[in-house]
């Protein structure tokens, strides 16, 4: 039987169709407001912008190398220049280069960027001219996203800015005082640091911050400055965390196994850094400011993510050498990375600075897991496929595309409102600075946005979810899932809505939509429930019910009548086929 696959909430963008009715193109005061409104409604229909944020040193270039699946950033470690860097979809390569000085942008060649990005004595000028950097490259993932490398956040607002960067996260002085001295070359401090990185984040849509295999100190406090400063700019419903080198719990030198005794070197093939880094994630996520900021936190080993995509095909030659050295004698030679890098073993067919050069592009683990794989017979696209997989990379991504491309039409409607909600308080504060009376477009369209987050399906979906993440709302673990679904965590078809597998019988997505909307409403009819948990259930059930009554409709065209349909989905006394 066929199945329906339409929205069940019609387009988001007539939020902002009916704001921007409500504005009087003759009003002389809303000029400001009919732009937030019109780039709004213009948001909606463009791909979302994804910020890569974090402190400095955590791998964020890494990151967005090994997403895109090419070496685009450059990763070096104190060498780089602190400009954004933004990434979107284009049918050849080009490079775009914004001013700081208001010039006209310039396209330069693609293969310039490195002259943009990375610090040389004699490109201080040029570097220090540029605001931004836009790379436009073929790639299906910025077919849906825009990704946008930031520099660095600090970890504390308002920290003196002659503190060498202590503030972005770096640990070490000596590093401290290079990346000052960069940053003075460029005529830069930690402040406009963060001030770009931050400015960054405000106007994108989603964040993905990174920390650096684990949530230090200084991550920490940057991640509880979002709590106040950051607002609803950073929430559940629109961050990831990820801590992106956890491939550098590996090699396991004094790990235990389920005995409780250390794991012996021929037991380090089967040992999972990731593992590990994930059980550290799950921590982070049992602490309530972890959880009110971030959707989840993800393990990637953002190195080795680069390394399987990118690593040329002459590298699996060394590998493949590396791969007939007995796995336990290679264990322990991998014991000392240091070691393994750079002396001479007799009993290594790969000399040291072939090995030094593979650990720079996999890792430590990955050549491990490399040369296992070709030990055990797979071609090199296989082992390619396999060390991604590992990377944790293939599962970011999966989830970018699930969670923010499911969600994207929300989330881009939230950023919307946010910015329309700003621009009215900046009119009534004009207005109070000039002692008037706020203008009437300021009320209307405060009273406008308050009306849509109650009764319209976009807003008031977004409402129901900030409930969700931000308290403890009184509904079981299945309510919690219908929750998530009927709001696009699945998909924003019908079935996904209704956590049901596409091709499932138009007959039974109705009799369980209007199932669901039975107990939903029973539940808004709960006298005992509290006011968050009550508003969260009413917009639950309407969401069910326009679900059914789109099912319902799609049934009547399909079938040419409107019969009633059985709680099992059963039609003229036959149950539809599965």
């Amino acid at each position: 039987m066929p199945s329906t696959d339409g929205d069940a909430l019609p387009p988001h963008d007539q939020v902002f169709d009916k704001i921007a009715r409500a504005i009087d193109p003759a009003d002389p005061v809303a000029g400001d407001l009919r732009t937030v409104v019109g780039a709004a409604r213009a948001r909606m229909g463009r791909p979302m912008r994804v910020a890569v944020a974090g402190q400095i040193k955590r791998g964020k270039s890494t990151l967005v190398n090994a997403l895109l699946g090419e070496e685009v950033s450059d990763t070096g470690q104190l060498e780089l220049t602190f400009n954004v860097c933004e990434f979107h979809h284009a049918e050849r390569p080009r490079l775009l280069v914004h001013f700081k000085d208001g010039r006209a942008t310039e396209e330069w060649p693609p293969e310039a960027l490195s002259r943009l990005t990375v610090r040389s004595p004699d490109g201080l000028g040029l570097l220090r001219s540029v605001r931004k950097v836009e790379v436009g490259r073929p790639s299906p993932l910025l077919r849906r996203f825009r990704l946008v490398d930031t520099p660095g956040l600090s970890s504390v607002h308002g920290t003196d800015a002659e503190n060498t960067l202590a503030f972005l996260g770096i640990d070490d002085p000596a590093e401290r005082a290079a990346a000052a001295k960069v940053l003075e070359e460029l005529g830069q401090d930690a402040r406009s640091v963060h001030a770009e990185s931050a400015a960054e984040m405000d106007r994108a849509d989603a964040v993905v911050f990174v920390f650096s295999r684990g949530l230090g100190r200084a991550d920490q406090q940057a991640v509880e400055s979002f709590t106040g400063a950051y607002g609803e700019v950073v929430s559940p419903l629109k961050a990831f965390g990820v801590l992106s080198r956890s491939d550098q719990y590996w090699p396991p030198v004094g790990e235990t196994g389920r005995d409780g005794m250390p794991l012996d070197p021929s037991d380090y093939f089967g040992y999972d850094p990731m593992a590990t880094a994930r059980r550290i994630a799950d921590s982070y996520l049992e602490r309530p400011l972890v959880r009110r900021v971030f959707r989840t936190v993800v393990p990637v080993s953002g190195l080795l993510g680069v390394g399987a995509q990118c690593l040329p095909g002459d590298g699996f030659g060394p590998l493949a050498d590396l791969a007939k050295v007995e796995p336990r004698l290679l264990a322990e030679r991998m014991e000392d990375v240091h070691l393994f890098c750079v002396r001479d073993y007799p009993d290594l067919p790969v000399p040291a600075e072939v090995r030094a050069a593979l650990v720079g592009r996999l890792g430590a683990w990955g050549v491990f897991l490399a040369a296992g794989f070709l030990r055990d017979g797979l071609g090199e696209a296989a082992v390619r496929e396999r060390l991604l997989e590992r990377s944790g990379v293939t599962e970011l991504r999966s989830l970018v595309l699930r969670h923010f491309g499911n969600r994207a039409a929300l989330i881009k409607l939230d950023h919307g409102q946010r910015e329309i909600a700003d621009a009215v308080a900046r009119l009534r504060a004009t207005a109070q600075r000039a002692g008037r009376r706020p203008p009437p477009v300021a009320d209307r369209i405060a009273g406008l946005l308050e009306s849509m987050r109650v009764s319209d399906p976009g807003p008031s979906e977004l409402a129901a979810l900030g409930a969700h993440y931000r308290s403890r709302l009184n509904l079981t673990e299945r309510e919690r899932a219908e929750l998530l679904a009927v709001t696009g965590e699945r998909g924003t078809s019908c079935a996904a809505r209704l956590a049901l597998p596409p091709g499932t019988p138009v007959d039974v997505l109705l009799a369980t939509a209007r199932e669901r909307a039975a107990h939903w409403a029973a539940r808004a009819g709960d006298p005992l429930l509290d006011r968050q948990t009550l508003m969260v259930a009413r917009v639950v059930l309407r969401s069910h019910e326009r679900v059914a009554d789109l099912v319902d409709r799609a049934r009547v065209l399909l079938y040419g009548d409107d019969e009633p349909v059985g709680r099992n989905g059963e039609r003229n006394g036959e149950r539809s086929a599965p």
